[in-house]
C-alpha cells in the first residue's frame, strides 16, 4: 500500500517553526498564516509583563541544514528570494513590520532580520534573478543578543510609514529647520 511521504522542504518547515515557538514562546502570540503562504509564515503579536500590547509584526521563516554566514563580516544570509516576495514584503511593510528568522536546523540557532521593508527595496531590480537576504550576527563584543531581544528592537522601530513621514515633515519645514540652524550657530558657534 502506497502512502503520502513527507518532503525534505515539509520536514525543514516543520522543524524550523517547532524550534522558532518554543525558543520565542515568551515573545508573544504567534498565529500561523501558513495556509496561504506568500511570503509570511507568522503574525506575532508582542507581550510585554503578560500584556497584550496590540504590536504585531510579520514573520517569515527560512530554515536550512546550515545556514550560510560570510567569512568577510559574519553575517548570516539566506539566498533564493524571488522578486515577487521581496516586492510582497515592500508592500506589507507599509503597514507594519516584516521580519524574516533564519533557522539552522543543525544547530537551532535563530538568526533575525532587521525590519525587510529597506533591505528588499534595495534587492529590487526588476529582473528574474532571486535575491539572498541579509541577517543580524548573533554575536557581539558582549556575547550573544538573544533572538527575542533583535526581534524586539526591530519590531519596535520606526515603521517604513513612520520614516516616509517624518522625512516629508522634515522636507516640508526645511526653511523653518535651516532657519533655526542658522539662529543656533549664531548663537552658539
Amino acid at each position: 500500500m502506497a502512502l503520502p511521504k513527507r518532503t525534505a522542504q515539509q520536514k525543514a518547515e516543520s522543524e524550523s517553526y517547532a524550534i522558532l515557538l518554543y525558543q520565542l514562546r515568551s515573545l508573544g502570540i504567534f498565529r500561523n498564516v501558513t495556509e496561504n503562504d506568500y511570503g509570511i509564515d507568522f503574525e506575532v503579536e508582542l507581550v510585554l509583563n503578560h500584556a497584550v500590547t496590540g504590536n504585531y509584526f510579520k514573520a517569515q521563516v527560512k530554515a536550512a541544514d546550515k545556514i550560510t554566514i560570510r567569512k568577510k563580516d559574519g553575517v548570516p544570509t539566506v539566498g533564493g528570494v524571488k522578486q515577487s516576495t521581496l516586492n510582497y514584503w515592500c508592500e506589507l511593510s507599509f503597514r507594519t513590520h516584516v521580519i524574516a528568522y533564519a533557522v539552522d536546523l543543525q544547530t537551532e540557532n535563530i538568526y533575525v532580520s532587521r525590519p525587510l521593508f529597506w533591505q528588499a527595496t534595495r534587492l529590487l531590480d526588476g529582473g528574474g534573478k532571486t535575491k539572498t537576504i541579509e541577517f543580524l550576527p548573533s554575536k557581539t563584543a558582549n556575547g550573544k543578543i538573544s533572538a527575542i531581544a533583535q526581534t524586539l528592537m526591530g519590531a519596535t522601530a520606526p515603521s517604513a510609514r513612520d520614516e516616509l513621514s517624518a522625512h516629508a515633515n522634515v522636507l516640508k519645514h526645511l526653511d523653518d529647520c535651516l532657519e533655526l540652524y542658522a539662529d543656533v550657530f549664531h548663537y552658539d558657534a
